[in-house]
């Protein structure tokens, strides 16, 4: 049964965890949502499963300045302060008996980038790395269709808002400072130093991180298995069954 911590980040804020650690355990991941979403997000629930019903320990946690359980308002919230909460959530469970290192790591979108990045700059920690449709290159997200539509206005009124794709009815809002800051990231410059064997899964139709960001993305990783899922979408709907298959064979061989 999943265990809820209160973890404090380096801000002060409560970050909320779910810990779920099997009987005898000796292998752990971490897995991140993307921006806007929340620990419960469906992607998220099932890698969950899939590694527990491998072994895992899992640490999956919401995102201080998101929708989740941890504070601050998602408006605030920018890629920094997610990457930096995944560090301060793997910083925490350091000093936790059941740390072992090293761990796998589990990323959806902005996630992806946060878990793809902290495996550039930690590479004896990771084991192994999926990402789930992850964000390249805040430059690229720039010039999506999405974003090139919005992106005048929302510097004009310094902030957007709009209705949540994976969570129908959710109004989501997010201050200009989130195109500031992701201006400065980019997992083109330095992905060629992932040596981990890496899982990525994309979805042929995304249309909020267009599969040609993901191909860029794979030609830089050499370690690298690369899925493209038909008929389905950036948060990968309707395909639990193939996701099942993919991940369990990516963890046991």
């Amino acid at each position: 049964m999943a265990e809820k911590i209160i973890i404090k980040n380096r801000y002060n804020l409560n970050l909320v965890a779910l810990i779920n650690n099997p009987k005898n355990s000796k292998r752990l991941v971490f897995l991140m949502h993307g921006f806007g979403a929340s620990k419960d997000h469906p992607l998220i629930e099932l890698s969950e499963t899939i590694f527990n019903n491998n072994g895992f320990a899992t640490v999956r946690f919401d995102a201080t300045k998101s929708i989740g359980e941890s504070e601050g308002e998602m408006k605030n919230g920018t890629l920094t302060s997610y990457y930096e909460d995944l560090e301060d959530v793997i910083k925490w469970a350091s000093n936790q008996e059941w740390y072992t290192e090293p761990f796998y790591l589990v990323g959806h979108s902005a996630g992806g980038y946060c878990v793809a990045n902290y495996t550039i700059k930690n590479k004896d920690k990771v084991k192994k790395l999926i990402l789930y449709s992850p964000l390249v290159s805040g430059e690229l997200f720039k010039e999506t269709d999405e974003i090139r539509g919005v992106i005048d206005e929302w510097k004009e009124k310094g902030i957007r808002e709009w209705e949540s794709s994976s969570n129908p009815g959710i109004i989501k809002q997010s201050k200009y400072d989130f195109i500031e800051d992701i201006s400065n990231h980019d997992l083109l410059k330095n992905a060629k130093d992932i040596t981990c064997p890496v899982l990525l899964v994309s979805s042929e139709d995304d249309t909020v991180i267009p599969i040609d960001h993901q191909k860029l993305l794979a030609k830089e990783i050499k370690n690298k298995i690369f899925t493209l899922i038909k008929d389905s979408d950036h948060n990968l709907k309707g395909t639990s069954s193939e996701i099942s298959k993919i991940v369990n064979n990516f963890i046991k061989n």
